[in-house]
């Protein structure tokens, strides 16, 4: 993963994004399938998709806005797009 400072710290500043962090890097290290894993990346980059789909809705939410940065970061760097 690249390196972006203060951006990981405020993403990881909230419990509840600290635990889909971790849940992420788990699978990431603990599944040795690549079906599973490559299954699992299609479906969190649908998931991101979906969610920059209709981000007018919150684009005067900016906690909102750089979480799903934060989390779309995430997944980019350790799921690749197949």
């Amino acid at each position: 993963m690249e390196d972006h400072g203060d951006y990981v710290i405020r993403g990881m500043s909230n419990a509840r994004i600290q635990q889909i962090v971790t849940l992420l890097y788990m699978h990431k290290e603990i599944v040795s399938s690549s079906g599973v894993h490559t299954k699992e990346a299609k479906g969190l980059h649908e998931v991101m998709d979906r969610a920059y789909k209709n981000k007018d809705y919150y684009k005067n939410n900016p906690m909102l806005k750089s979480t799903f940065d934060f989390l779309k970061m995430v997944v980019d760097s350790w799921f690749a797009h197949e």
